[in-house]
């Protein structure tokens, strides 16, 4: 079984995703963040992007966020950001 990380996006109008991932790519200010399992703790701001995440089934899911912050520690990822847009061509890896 992958081990995996809890991924929520929370936004002012309330939670927007809560999912699983085996692997992320978050939209740091100085580039983007890789992120895995056991991940050391660690509180970031985040800049416009696109944050990414491969679920345990293998899928990628894509989402286009505003500026906000990032939190991750004990498995739990989160993000506070004041924009989620869906993006088009979320897939299959």
């Amino acid at each position: 079984m992958a081990k995996t990380i809890r991924v929520r996006v929370i936004t002012n109008e309330g939670q927007a995703v809560a999912d699983e991932a085996v692997s992320i790519r978050a939209p740091g200010e100085i580039g983007y963040l890789g992120i895995l399992h056991n991940h050391a703790p660690l509180v970031t701001t985040l800049r416009p992007g696109m944050l990414q995440w491969r679920r345990p089934d293998g899928d990628t899911r894509t989402l286009r966020i505003g500026a906000g912050l990032l939190e991750i520690t004990k498995n739990q990822f989160t993000v506070l950001t004041d924009a989620v847009t869906a993006e088009q061509g979320t897939s299959s890896a």
